[in-house]
């Protein structure tokens, strides 16, 4: 069986040497780290041409140093934890509202039904009752931002730019485990409009993910979109019971933890 691998085009040529002289310049030119896409044609085994596509600095807003969550969490007030992929600036938040796309329902639609379910989320974002002084958090299976549907759920940036943070949870259904962005399809506006990005890793150490808080807490969608309630298994909008959910997000750390409300807070 024939397998492509780029083993003589690391081993046999100055490409890796070069892409670090590209990386290594424009880092400077632009004080940041910086995102390429890039395509390289060959002439023959030796002879190649690099072109340079698109150049984004990875610019990061820095928070202060933020207290550690309590200690003494009990396991069934735990909403998530998320470990290893959080981009943005660290931040304690409280959290009103969760609006979470069911993996597994989400992973059984048809495409057309993909497409619609990313439209009713920018038009449930955009209703002022619902966003207005209101901290947001939307969590869903694969990359936000997609072009693809069957990767995750493909919305643009002006569809979800009232939330305050933003989750990639990498699982969909036993069979298929989606592969996430980790913020670059969209990473650019999550900067600008300082809207934190983490990613979730169910069943990874240190990563957790409290189905039944989003999966069997009352569903607030049709309070905001009453039409909307034949979308009411895929898309749900859930509330902490105990009022806003307090989220602790150390980007230093790399760690994101979102909790209930101790019953006298």
């Amino acid at each position: 069986m024939w397998c492509l691998t780029f083993d003589r085009l690391v081993q046999k040529t100055d490409f890796v040497s070069k892409m670090r002289r590209l990386l290594r310049t424009l880092q400077e030119a632009y004080d940041y780290s910086v995102d390429i896409e890039f395509t390289c044609n060959f002439f023959d085994h030796q002879n190649y041409k690099i072109n340079l596509l698109q150049c984004r600095p990875f610019q990061i807003k820095h928070g202060g140093n933020i207290p550690d969550p309590p200690a003494d969490l009990k396991e069934e007030d735990l909403i998530l934890q998320a470990r290893g992929a959080v981009i943005g600036r660290s931040r304690l938040s409280a959290v009103d509202q969760f609006v979470y796309v069911t993996p597994s329902v989400y992973a059984g639609l048809p495409i057309k039904d993909r497409y619609a379910v990313a439209r009713l989320i920018g038009r449930l974002l955009h209703v002022r009752r619902f966003y207005q002084d209101k901290t947001i958090m939307l969590l869903g299976p694969g990359r936000w931002g997609t072009t693809a549907p069957e990767l995750g759920v493909p919305i643009s940036f002006s569809e979800i730019n009232t939330i305050a943070l933003l989750c990639e949870i990498v699982a969909m259904r036993d069979d298929l485990v989606p592969d996430v962005s980790l913020g670059t399809h969209l990473f650019s506006e999550l900067v600008e409009m300082d809207i934190l990005y983490l990613a979730l890793f169910p069943g990874r150490e240190n990563n957790l993910l409290n189905k039944d808080f989003f999966e069997q807490s009352p569903n607030h969608l049709t309070e905001f979109l009453p039409e909307a309630q034949k979308w009411s298994q895929v898309l749900r909008v859930v509330e902490a019971p105990r009022g806003p959910a307090p989220c602790n997000a150390n980007t230093l750390n790399q760690n994101v933890i979102c909790y209930l409300r101790g019953e006298g807070d």
